[in-house]
């Protein structure tokens, strides 16, 4: 679990640290750089590790799950980079992480059916999602950190992060999925960037070629305390606890983002943010007690439905 909740304070550290940066920089332009350089050193480190026939042979064997996870990780980041740019990070960080959950407990039921989802976890999953209703109506209301701002922009931005905190459950189950069928950590890493990486470039070519220089810095601090870091403890995180469980943990994030983001002196404190991230806080402290004590069982290799488990833990 520990790898899951370092997760959470990085995911914490680059939210603030992007919404204020993409004030001033393109998101595209930042996505392409961060990306780029994400996916050239994984994708290199996997070539040197395995060859090209058998990288070859690798996403041939798993090319669905693959292609999947590399869709879901370009939607989860291109989205979430414009709803930082328009909303308050806590409330841009705690909708697109606070759907998660409710979006696991589907995704799970769906691809992941080694687990069952227990009914604690569902009851944390329906609660988070209401207060995350009121946290939202609060930030259209301008009750948020950022104040009164323009309605449609701040929609957007709901929107935005809405679809990203979705995508991002994906990541987590098709990551477990990837995890349990035997692919290492760093093999997954190396094939997972390249969508995001031509979205980026395609959304930096309508910033116009200017934004560029003044989104290398950024985009590569993003690469490292936002992707690459991050994603490599995600990868560690799924193959020791449930999707569902791992949802929960990284649902986390939000706290801290708040706590963080009172160093950016275009925030104001919002007391109705703090008190709704609490709850969405103590929700998910509800959530993981649930699956106290809960036995599952080590999967060793997964082809295509079918799962095998030798032991339990």
């Amino acid at each position: 679990m520990v790898p899951l909740f370092v997760f959470s304070a990085l995911s914490a550290l680059v939210d603030v640290f992007a919404g204020d940066r993409l004030q001033r920089v393109d998101p595209g332009s930042v996505a392409a750089v961060a990306f780029t350089a994400t996916g050239a050193v994984f994708c290199t480190a996997a070539l040197v590790r395995l060859r090209w026939t058998r990288l070859v042979a690798v996403v041939r064997e798993h090319g669905r799950d693959l292609a999947v996870l590399n869709l879901s990780t370009a939607v989860t980041w291109l989205t979430l980079l414009y709803a930082l740019k328009l909303m308050e990070p806590a409330i841009a960080n705690v909708v697109s992480i606070a759907v998660g959950p409710a979006c696991t407990v589907v995704l799970q039921a769906v691809w992941w059916r080694r687990d069952r989802v227990l009914p604690g976890e569902v009851v944390s999953s329906c609660g988070i999602l209401a207060t995350l209703v009121v946290l939202v109506w609060m930030s259209l209301a301008g009750r948020s950190g950022v104040g009164a701002q323009e309605l449609a922009p701040m929609l957007l931005g709901v929107l935005a992060a809405v679809v990203s905190g979705a995508a991002s459950a994906a990541n987590v189950v098709f990551s477990a999925r990837l995890g349990a069928s035997g692919l290492d950590v760093p093999t997954v890493l190396g094939l997972r960037f390249g969508a995001v990486a031509v979205g980026g470039w395609v959304l930096a070519g309508t910033g116009g070629a200017g934004e560029l220089p003044r989104a290398v810095t950024p985009g590569l601090v993003v690469a490292v305390i936002g992707v690459a870091v991050p994603a490599y403890l995600v990868q560690l995180g799924v193959r020791r606890v449930t999707p569902m469980t791992a949802s929960m943990i990284i649902s986390l994030a939000p706290a801290m983002t708040l706590l963080l983001q009172m160093a950016d002196p275009r925030l104001s404190f919002s007391p109705s943010s703090a008190v709704g991230i609490a709850v969405i806080t103590a929700l998910i402290g509800a959530g993981l007690l649930a699956r106290r004590g809960e036995r599952r069982p080590t999967v060793v290799q997964e082809k295509g439905d079918s799962t095998h488990a030798l032991r339990d833990r």
